[in-house]
């Protein structure tokens, strides 16, 4: 078991972090899908993700020439996943990423790290926990995944684009070479709690939108996924739970009065919870038990010109049934 001695010798010395050196990640990025191979890089990303070859294309010949990364569309399309399973597959460094989940009340500081005063004036500037570096400063020569990066306040910007600017992250007097790539994931501006990014933040950043799925994409993802979440109880989606949801999925998107539609993420969580309650009364899953499922994981998700949650519910049953009918009377023929 580690001891406490031991965790502190893997923290870095601020004397050791002022005297880092310039790294081209772009040229290390570069070389590893050379390595690699594009090929055998897609690959290996769609064993993770289905549909998204042509984004994640788009995302490598950016990072490729140390261009930023804004990966936008809608919740639940597999924004994260997509970013971490790329970062994973390069893994230009050790870990192969820095991850932040962003919030509006995250401060510069929590970006940056700080100097804790009381512990250097006690043991010194060169106490492994007198600073104890933020993300900005961890990801140097590697990949920062930016979570919901329009969460992020307007002070909390300001801290990220000066190190993207300069490249050097300013402690108290002290400056901190950092050289990394971001891909950053954006929520739709229609969410509570988000911030519009600064025009000079978003200069800097090549915009990726992953588009919503069409139904035949969407029902290979949702069989996929849901039949992975369920391998371990032996049990593989039915067609016709992943058939019916994701003509309900279409046919809400497709609603012009539905601002935010269902999420890909709500919709697998549907399916396997249906799976899941008749496995527990050892039964064949029903679309009955999918209609109840899609009703409460999709209440609170999908947002329209609602007056109130009954009318929403109400809504969410009639399209429903719509892709209950559609499915049966495609599968007589």
């Amino acid at each position: 078991m580690a001891t406490g001695k031991d965790l502190m010798a893997l923290l870095p010395h601020l004397s050791d972090l002022v005297k880092r050196e310039e790294v081209n990640v772009s040229k290390v990025v570069a070389d590893a899908i050379r390595t690699k191979g594009i090929k055998k890089i897609l690959s290996d990303l769609e064993r993770e993700l289905k549909g998204l070859n042509d984004i994640a294309m788009d995302i490598l010949s950016s990072l490729a020439v140390g261009r930023h990364v804004l990966i936008m569309g809608p919740v639940g399309i597999g924004k994260t996943t997509l970013a971490e399973t790329l970062a994973e597959i390069l893994h230009i460094s050790e870990p192969p990423y820095i991850e932040v989940a962003c919030h509006s009340h995250m401060t510069a500081t929590e970006l940056t790290g700080d100097i804790d005063i009381a512990v250097a004036l006690q043991a010194g500037l060169d106490h492994p926990l007198a600073y104890i570096p933020g993300p900005l400063v961890m990801a140097h020569g590697g990949i920062l995944i930016l979570d919901e990066i329009n969460r992020l306040n307007p002070y909390s910007q300001a801290a990220l684009l000066q190190v993207l600017q300069e490249h050097y992250v300013f402690i108290r007097g002290f400056r901190i070479r950092s050289d990394f790539l971001v891909i950053a994931t954006s929520n739709p501006a229609e969410y509570s709690g988000v911030y519009e990014l600064s025009e000079a933040l978003a200069d800097r950043m090549k915009v990726v939108e992953i588009p919503y799925p069409d139904k035949d994409l969407l029902k290979t993802i949702l069989s996929w996924k849901s039949s992975m979440y369920m391998e371990h109880l032996g049990l593989k989606a039915p067609d016709a739970l992943t058939d019916v949801t994701a003509t309900f999925m279409t046919l809400v998107t497709q609603d012009s009065n539905i601002e935010v539609g269902p999420s890909i993420r709500s919709a697998i969580f549907a399916i396997t919870t249906a799976m899941s309650r008749a496995w527990l009364e050892g039964r064949e899953v029903t679309l009955n038990d999918l209609k109840r499922e899609i009703i409460s994981n999709m209440v609170n998700v999908i947002r329209g010109n609602f007056a109130n949650e009954t009318e929403k519910r109400d809504y969410l049953v009639r399209k429903f049934d719509e892709a209950m009918m559609m499915y049966r009377r495609y599968s007589r023929k």
